[in-house]
């Protein structure tokens, strides 16, 4: 009996393995894309130094920082902010994108947080930087992509499908 209960207990830890390694996959397709479209270079912003050979052959993974929007007050960081933040600390950022994120249920109230927060595309070689200044890799949330608020108040609402 003893015996059967291990055999069973193993059964199921390497299926729940498999099951979440299965959705790791797909967060990550969802997070980017398609595949294909993950691992498409994307044309580099014009006020870029010239980019480096290694550089170049690096793949394109997306962070996340949250727009630190308080709910009732407007005191978050905008898009921009953010690209400038990377930018002066070394990173290129091919895409931005506003986003919103789906695996967190945020309270109603003022001055709790929200689910809103802020993407961009960066090259696999600039992450470590991107950590230092307090952004995260975004394969490791469930989000979606929303239209950035444009009154300042710091809600967003989800993009209508094209």
């Amino acid at each position: 009996m003893k015996r059967t209960s291990l055999i069973f207990l193993a059964l199921i830890l390497a299926l729940g393995a498999v099951g979440c390694e299965q959705r790791v996959e797909k967060d990550a397709e969802q997070a980017s894309g398609s595949p294909e479209q993950a691992k498409a270079p994307v044309a580099e912003s014009t006020d870029e130094p010239a980019a480096q050979a290694s550089g170049d052959q690096e793949p394109l993974i997306w962070v996340f920082r949250h727009r630190r929007a308080k709910q009732c007050y407007g005191d978050d960081m905008s898009l921009e902010e953010s690209v400038t933040k990377l930018k002066g600390a070394g990173v290129a950022v091919h895409q931005s994108h506003c986003g919103l994120r789906t695996d967190v249920v945020y309270t109603s109230g003022c001055s709790e947080p929200t689910g809103d927060i802020l993407l961009h595309l960066i090259r696999g070689h600039a992450l470590d930087a991107a950590l230092s200044e307090g952004y995260g890799p975004a394969e490791q949330i469930q989000h979606q992509k929303v239209e950035c608020p444009k009154d300042g108040s710091g809600a967003s609402t989800p993009e209508s499908p094209e």
